[in-house]
């Protein structure tokens, strides 16, 4: 290797440790992606190539010590593409009703991430594009991490549970931002709902539930005393009209702190999709 060729790798090389996860370029190409086009003359059709150039830009989804290390090692790195929509959508998004998009404090207003759409570049053509920071600091590192754990990690829930919690989901999303409430103030000193089956979700006799309320830390919550927060969830729960196998179990209710719970309590639930109480809310400046 010549003394120019091992500088030239140096540069790339310093340029490729700038990025991390939640980087993102504004106007560099289009996304491609398959999709069906003519049959062959064998009668075959194995998608087409297609470009999509109405998207905005790029941001790195890829975890940074995957997008850090050599090319020789890891190549390609994962994007997404930077989308604009409409106030309505972007309202939906802030509320936590479209888990499919993140924020990224740094992008126009109006550009969101679409987690559904994603595309692999090289890194040679990842350090081409002018970078820009999009997650200003480790906290909002922590929440589009979480926001893509979100998206890409949300367990599959049975039909019938889904349907059983349809009016404690409409209850949470309607009163979570109002303020005036007492429901509201309750759900607002939550930071994520999780759900427990005593027996396993493809049980066909009988699956007992019961509720995980993970609270805030007692200086954001809006209510501090626990009984006035169960006192004003626990109607929502009890109201749960089941269906299938599905019942809420003696213990429906159980409101911890992280530091309460074990590892166990934790790995053996799962996240409601009410994402107003996890990980999409939008970054405050």
């Amino acid at each position: 290797m010549t003394e120019k060729a091992s500088e030239s790798d140096g540069v790339f090389l310093d340029r490729l440790t700038e990025w991390q996860q939640g980087d993102f370029s504004i106007g560099c190409g289009d996304l491609l992606f398959r999709d069906v086009s003519e049959l062959t003359d064998e009668g075959e059709d194995d998608g087409g190539a297609v470009f999509d150039s109405e998207i905005v830009g790029f941001a790195v989804i890829s975890q940074t010590c995957d997008v850090v290390r050599e090319p020789g090692c890891v190549r390609y790195v994962s994007v997404c593409p930077l989308v604009f929509v409409d106030a309505k959508r972007m309202g939906e998004i802030e509320r936590g009703q479209a888990p499919r998009f993140g924020f990224l404090s740094a992008t126009p207003d109006g550009v969101v991430v679409d987690f559904s759409r994603t595309m692999s570049v090289t890194k040679d053509l990842l350090v081409s594009w002018e970078r820009q920071r999009g997650c200003e600091d480790e906290r909002q590192q922590v929440e589009f991490a979480r926001a893509l754990e979100t998206f890409f990690g949300r367990f599959a829930f049975p039909d019938a549970f889904v349907a059983s919690v349809a009016s404690l989901r409409k209850a949470i999303l309607s009163k979570h931002p109002k303020g005036g409430s007492d429901l509201g103030k309750a759900l607002r000193s939550i930071r994520e709902f999780r759900a427990y089956p005593h027996q396993s979700w493809s049980n066909k006799d009988a699956v007992p539930v019961s509720f995980i309320a993970i609270l805030e830390d007692e200086e954001k919550r809006e209510l501090a005393n626990r009984e006035e927060i169960r006192k004003q969830i626990w109607p929502k729960i009890s109201a749960i009209d089941w269906q299938g196998p599905f019942s809420l179990h003696e213990d429906g209710l159980h409101l911890a702190t992280l530091n309460d719970l074990t590892a166990a309590d934790y790995l053996n639930s799962y996240p409601l999709d009410v994402n107003s109480l996890s990980f999409a809310r939008r970054y405050i400046a």
